[in-house]
């Protein structure tokens, strides 16, 4: 796929950032928050999942969509109970806390990009998935 090039100040821009936040994203010095990574994915038209290096393949377009917060809560739950893991197990695999993983759970904050990335990496799970951006 070809990508219109777009500096950093531009992209900022379109994230509502200054470029010096942006610019420690991609640099990795800083994570991305998962709604600002989210927006990246929709500027560019790419999954999430190919836009943090869980996967090359860009087969699946993925929908343009923001993220619903009770809809992640919803599929951790509903992920941790199908592997039949209590929550102090996924927390445990995750390196966070039990309380964390209730948080998310209950739609009391939202997943870090860090816990979440870890989550689709131990569970083979799509971030896509994990907000349900593809079908």
């Amino acid at each position: 796929r070809d990508y219109e090039a777009k500096t950093q100040r531009e992209t900022a821009k379109d994230l509502h950032v200054t470029r010096a936040t942006y610019a420690g994203w991609e640099c990795g010095k800083d994570i991305i928050p998962l709604k600002k990574l989210n927006d990246l994915a929709n500027i560019y038209d790419v999954t999430l999942d190919y836009l943090v290096g869980l996967t090359e393949n860009q087969e699946n377009r993925p929908f343009k969509m923001d993220i619903d917060p009770k809809v992640v809560s919803e599929n951790i739950k509903l992920l941790r109970l199908s592997r039949q893991l209590t929550q102090k197990e996924m927390a445990e695999s995750l390196k966070t806390s039990q309380s964390n993983i209730h948080n998310y759970e209950n739609g009391k904050s939202l997943i870090t990009t860090m816990y979440a990335i870890e989550l689709a990496k131990n569970y083979d799970y799509s971030l896509d998935k994990l907000i349900r951006k593809t079908k």
